[in-house]
């Protein structure tokens, strides 16, 4: 199965567009999904024009379990951030994540001539075309090659080999495939509601675009993101992604282990973490309480909040264990002098960098979306971090951004919205 834009090899460092250009994101993660419309100033700066966010439908995991739901989740979102702009989205940065995303090192090598010559972008296309030679199950999509290092003759660790001399010139990839079912159904359900696909990015390296500085790509860092229903983990070594991995844990977890442990609804454990909660116990007053949910006939309970934090953190210690482990199988642990940088819903729990930094004696920051010139809607959250992302690797990997065109009419919304609900 070939989709539109999958399989993209993507070189580093390309910029550009036209004032006025827009270029546009949807993030489908397991919580909430985010449409964003943004548009290039006169200084080349993003401005983000539109904004829809809604409460995710229809996934699980990062994966789409029911298709009529996600469509009109998606419909919603995107409807919301065509009003605010004033303009359609068309086409979209679409990120991807789930635990069926798979990475796989491989190696292409071409000749570039008998007599040597300087090597031209196309001659690293070829190379990133034989690394691209590998066997798949059929049931696995190609979603990106990323370049991680070149080798021009003997001469290796290169990270841009165009404008250099050489006779033979090699690559060495990550291969990032996807369960070819996954893509397939949530592709349907984005193009259910009308829209084109630009790309499809993995969300990991999507985050990485707002919230890693050019030190920490190029020293060494692990950037996790914690979302509702999974985390991802991308490991930078020489400003390339080297390891890559989504872990099916998130906040998602947090809140079941809330609503069990005090016996209250799904959506009041939600709101009582986000209100109150926090992973170091001891930083919560002895006496401190809080009236909210529960089942039962009375339908409220009285929580000491030192019980909620213990809660928290049982859950925080299991993924800052999964964490570790991930990190120690990739081989890279002792090359990541940045450490982590957490990012992701789950990263605003209070308490939750600093039990981080405490158990894996590394440096720890949150990652906060930088990039964006201005916004309709405060975007500094680090749960905003892959949608940010999206735009910008929409504008830093050579997307090409459409002419804004102009909101659709009133009959063309309802068809639209019809088309969401009706079987």
């Amino acid at each position: 199965m070939k989709l539109l834009g999958f399989g993209r090899e993507h070189a580093r460092g390309a910029t550009g567009g036209v004032v006025g250009e827009l270029i546009c994101a949807l993030d489908v993660g397991t919580t909430k999904i985010c449409a964003l419309i943004a548009e290039l100033d006169a200084e080349g700066a993003l401005r983000v024009i539109g904004a829809g966010r809604v409460p995710s439908q229809g996934l699980r995991r990062g994966v789409v379990i029911n298709t009529k739901e996600a469509t009109a989740a998606i419909g919603q979102a995107v409807q919301a951030a065509e009003q605010m702009a004033g303009q359609r989205i068309q086409p979209v940065m679409l990120g991807i994540s789930g635990t069926h995303i798979n990475a796989i090192s491989s190696k292409g090598a071409v000749a570039v001539g008998r007599n040597g010559r300087n090597i031209t972008v196309e001659d690293t296309q070829r190379a990133i075309e034989q690394a691209k030679n590998i066997a798949l199950p059929h049931n696995r999509e190609i979603i990106h090659v990323v370049p991680r290092v070149y080798a021009v003759d003997d001469q290796r660790g290169i990270q841009e080999p165009v404008g250099m001399y050489g006779y033979r010139l090699e690559v060495d990839a990550s291969i990032i495939t996807g369960a070819s079912s996954a893509v397939a159904n949530l592709v349907a359900c984005v193009q259910d509601n009308g829209l084109e696909i630009q790309d499809l990015v993995l969300e990991p390296l999507a985050s990485a675009q707002a919230v890693l500085t050019d030190d920490e790509r190029r020293l060494g860092v692990a950037l996790v993101d914690v979302g509702g229903g999974t985390s991802d983990l991308a490991i930078y070594l020489e400003n390339a992604p080297w390891h890559t991995v989504v872990m099916d844990v998130g906040g998602d977890h947090f809140v079941r282990d809330v609503a069990a442990g005090l016996r209250m609804p799904y959506a009041k454990a939600e709101a009582l973490i986000k209100q109150f909660g926090h992973v170091l116990p001891d930083r919560v007053p002895a006496d401190a309480e809080v009236r909210c949910g529960a089942f039962g006939e009375d339908g409220y309970q009285v929580v000491n909040r030192r019980v909620l934090a213990e809660i928290l953190r049982a859950r925080a210690e299991d993924v800052i264990e999964l964490l570790l482990r991930e990190v120690k199988r990739s081989g890279y642990d002792n090359l990541l002098p940045a450490g982590i940088v957490l990012t992701g819903g789950v990263a605003q729990l209070n308490g939750f960098g600093e039990l981080s930094r405490d158990q894996l004696q590394w440096p720890v920051r949150i990652g906060r979306p930088q990039g964006i010139a201005s916004s309709v809607m405060d975007l500094s959250s680090p749960e905003y971090a892959t949608a940010v992302g999206l735009l910008l690797w929409g504008q830093q990997n050579g997307a090409e951004p459409v002419i804004a065109e102009p909101q659709p009419g009133v009959l063309d919304r309802i068809v639209r919205w019809l088309r969401n609900f009706l079987p």
